[in-house]
């Protein structure tokens, strides 16, 4: 498979990013270990990014296309690391609905997160 021929990549992109979705969500989402998530998230979030930028070029963007996409990944990858927590508490995962900002509470058992994720 040549770089450019996005008929080729497009499907296999399709599907790795529908089963990177929902394996990521069942383990993100339904594991209680917040001491393994808050261990797997950085390195997971960074290697997909690197992912979503190898399907960029595998696809045959022009060069010119890395120019927007780069910037606008690390940006999204700086925005997922700073909003997910995991309690401590009750092993949930805690989106914060203001990409600015970190959640300091638990949106389902209400215990004080810590500023290590």
């Amino acid at each position: 498979m040549e770089p450019g021929n996005a008929g080729q990549v497009f499907p296999i992109f399709f599907a790795v990013w529908m089963l990177l979705g929902l394996f990521s969500a069942a383990f993100f989402f339904l594991s209680k270990n917040a001491a393994l998530k808050r261990q797997v998230w950085p390195p997971f979030v960074v290697l997909v990014g690197i992912l979503f930028l190898g399907f960029v070029w595998a696809m045959g963007f022009p060069l010119q296309t890395m120019y927007v996409a780069v910037p606008a990944v690390a940006l999204i990858t700086a925005l997922n690391l700073r909003t997910m927590q995991f309690c401590d508490a009750c092993g949930a995962t805690v989106l914060s609905q203001n990409p600015f900002t970190k959640p300091a509470y638990c949106s389902k058992c209400g215990a004080k997160l810590n500023d290590s994720a």
